[in-house]
């Protein structure tokens, strides 16, 4: 989207629909997906787990009003390979190290999202 939404609905939507891609397409929104050393030691365990963990993000839909008050979609919690992993999306101003002006810009915005496990938070 290059023009900014016109109400904080219309830019809480397509914050929404950006992070919905930043978890199944993120080349096409400027994401990056990091793990921490507990999630890399358990994707460590054979090629086919780092599949089904990208799967069980990118097929995330069960949002709790709980965890995501402002309907974002910008964490999860789930549950995979007997662990309780958390992921959370963060916002970032693509040639800066600051906060983004406008996480629902694609040109303002560069998305992190950061796979860890829930005892490691």
């Amino acid at each position: 989207m290059t023009g900014e939404p016109s109400s904080d609905e219309h830019r809480r939507e397509e914050t929404a629909r950006l992070n919905d891609l930043a978890r199944r397409e993120p080349h096409r929104v400027n994401a990056s997906w990091f793990t921490t050393q507990g999630v890399a030691a358990l994707v460590e365990g054979g090629a086919e787990r780092g599949g089904e963990l990208v799967q069980a993000i990118a097929s995330f839909s069960t949002f709790d009003p709980g965890d995501d008050p402002y309907g974002e979609r910008d964490f999860g919690a789930f549950t995979l390979w007997g662990e309780r992993l958390f992921w959370k999306i963060d916002y970032y101003h693509p040639e800066r190290e600051e906060h983004s002006p406008a996480k629902w810009s694609i040109e303002l915005t560069r998305r992190v999202l950061t796979i860890m496990l829930a005892r490691e938070y």
